[in-house]
């Protein structure tokens, strides 16, 4: 037989939890992705191949969305009519540079950002609400020829469902570019 304190302490220790636990509520995001404080560093870095000079952009930003549906599988990466007919012109990522020269901001188009992915961030098919930081990353090379220029990023997301999130922008940072 079970002594009674025994059972008084697990009854005790349940009670504790399912209060505890009651008081953690799921948060309650919208469906459509929310983004929110872009930061952006560079690191001196060298280039894999070649070993020239570069810099390591890295861009930073918190996400949250209400279902969980931010990313794209390995699968679907692979899949290029999906990826063509489904995201058009722009994948999940959209990362448009602006550099500034006399006195106003000018797009710059980078060829190897005009269709960026990231990979699935909530694993499990049920869906659900998640948050975190998102971490880009680019290297500018020291070309021959290059100037330091002050460059600003603009920076929205858009989920499986193609809800596209809001679009915010980073600081300016300089970085070597070709002209």
């Amino acid at each position: 037989m079970m002594p009674k304190r025994f059972i008084h302490y697990s009854l005790l220790f349940l009670g504790i939890a399912a209060v505890l636990t009651a008081c953690l509520d799921k948060p309650d995001f919208s469906f459509t992705p929310e983004i929110s404080n872009a930061s952006v560093v560079s690191y001196p870095t060298t280039e894999g191949f070649s070993g020239a000079r570069a810099d390591s952009l890295v861009i930073s930003f918190k996400y949250r969305d209400g279902d969980g549906d931010l990313g794209i599988s390995a699968e679907e990466r692979s899949d290029t009519v999906l990826l063509n007919t489904r995201y058009r012109d722009w994948g999940n990522y959209e990362l448009r540079a602006f550099r500034y020269d006399k006195g106003q901001f000018i797009e710059v188009d980078f060829p190897t950002n005009r269709k960026l992915f990231f990979p699935r961030l909530y694993k499990s098919e049920k869906a659900g609400p998640i948050e975190g930081t998102l971490n880009f990353s680019q290297n500018f090379t020291y070309f021959r020829g290059y100037r330091m220029t002050p460059l600003k990023f603009s920076i929205r997301i858009r989920d499986r469902a193609l809800r596209t999130s809001n679009v915010i922008e980073s600081d300016t940072i300089s970085l070597p570019l070709l002209f």
